[in-house]
């Protein structure tokens, strides 16, 4: 529903500007001009990959950034999004969306329920992302069969991943934009002898969206000019708190943050949704270790996700649950020859349950271990790249609840998959 440069929106980024990156430290550091990005998505660490990417970082990511991730990414190359009222926002990679593009939490499943409804919210706060990557293409090899779409990875830091020195931190505050939209993050990050911190708040309000005058349908018949969206206006609050070890060749670390959204259904205009995620993660990554694997980093989560659609009488109608785990491990081998490439695994475990009026799935559990390999070579100004994933999936229904009323699923049962994927990619520089 909004461009990404309205005068609106130009107001709003000088705003956040004015604010942005407020340094606590005695004295300001200068920052050298950055010549390359490295997108963390590749795991050989260069700053090429053979799929279109985009990068969004610094200022760059203060001028675009919206209330949701979708409205944050619209408008670059390839990424529009489902805009289903200014709440609820999703991206949309090449014309796809849904499931079929996955969203990332720092490299790890992001757990939600944004891919089975437009209505449904992402869990994923852009007020605290330090870096936004999209990956299009053959990011299904490296992320799971779902991202035939791309991949959008949000990263905050909320592990550190170097060892910080002394006191930094930042803030940022939007106000203004057609919602009346009142913002906030502040961040804080410290550390000494290779031992680091990190701390970050973020809260926003918005009014129900004001637009040119329109003609709204009256249940009772006829219709009435308004000014407003009703019931598109929404509260957000976010919080983290994280730390890690780390020195020239690794980090470790862990991290808890919590999520909490409310904020109307803009086509039912007396439902809102209440939305909470909290998760816990942990990783590191160890560099030039000696032998065959020169690098190895492991991932792992756990989140839990609920939210509730709140009637206009205050009853919950329906109420959405996820609990979901994940473990990945990565490494990167020595050179073979003119070859270089990594090997993985990575496991997911996923609980899912719908509770009232409309629970239009059963209660399901879903099960993947996946191993993948990818190799580059280069051959003359050409990088080449080949890999491969295999996996193995099973899901779960739980059927009709012994005190269903009327029955929808049927009975309990399960199903085995064993989607393969393969990757053949060429770039030029």
């Amino acid at each position: 529903m909004h461009k990404p440069f309205t005068p609106a929106r130009h107001a709003l980024a000088r705003a956040a500007l004015s604010f942005f990156a407020l340094p606590l430290a005695a004295a300001a550091q200068g920052t050298p001009p950055v010549s390359t990005v490295v997108v963390t998505g590749n795991p050989l660490g260069r700053d090429t990959l053979a799929q279109p990417t985009s990068v969004l970082a610094g200022e760059g990511l203060v001028l675009r950034r919206g209330g949701t991730l979708g409205e944050t990414l619209d408008g670059l190359p390839g990424v529009a999004s489902t805009s289903f009222g200014p709440q609820s926002s999703r991206p949309v990679i090449r014309g796809l969306d849904g499931d079929r593009v996955r969203l990332l939490d720092n490299g790890g499943a992001s757990v939600d329920a944004s891919n089975l409804s437009f209505d449904h919210a992402v869990a994923l706060d852009p007020l605290v992302a330090e870096r936004i990557e999209i990956l299009r293409g053959p990011a299904a090899l490296l992320y799971g069969g779902n991202a035939t779409g791309g991949v959008v990875n949000i990263i905050d830091n909320r592990i550190p991943r170097v060892a910080a020195e002394g006191l930094s931190g930042r803030a940022e505050l939007r106000l203004g934009g057609a919602a009346r939209e009142k913002a906030g993050a502040a961040l804080l990050e410290g550390g000494a002898g290779g031992l680091s911190w990190h701390a970050d708040v973020a809260g926003r309000n918005s009014d129900d969206l004001r637009t040119p005058r329109f003609l709204v349908p009256l249940e009772e018949g006829g219709s009435q000019r308004t000014r407003r969206v009703a019931n598109s206006a929404g509260q957000s609050r976010s919080g983290a708190l994280g730390a890690s070890w780390a020195d020239a060749d690794g980090f470790v670390g862990a991290s808890v943050d919590r999520h909490e959204n409310d904020y109307g259904v803009t086509v039912e205009p007396d439902v809102g949704i209440r939305m909470e995620r909290d998760r816990v993660a942990l990783a590191g990554e160890r560099r030039r270790l000696a032998g065959p694997l020169t690098q190895l980093e492991f991932q792992a989560s756990h989140t839990r996700y609920k939210h509730e659609e709140v009637e206009g009488s205050g009853e919950v109608g329906t109420t959405f649950r996820s609990t979901g785990d994940e473990l990945r491990l990565q490494a990167r081998h020595a050179p073979l020859g003119p070859l270089t490439g990594v090997l993985g695994l990575q496991a997911e475990r996923l609980e899912f349950s719908a509770l009232g009026e409309e629970a239009f799935v059963p209660d399901t559990r879903t099960r993947s271990v996946a191993l993948f390999a990818m190799e580059e070579v280069q051959a003359g100004p050409a990088t080449l790249t080949a890999g491969l994933r295999y996996e193995r999936v099973r899901v779960s229904s739980e059927g009709d609840r012994p005190d269903a009323e009327e029955p929808r699923f049927g009975e309990a049962g399960g199903r085995r998959f064993s989607p393969r994927s393969a990757l053949l990619g060429a770039s030029l520089p």
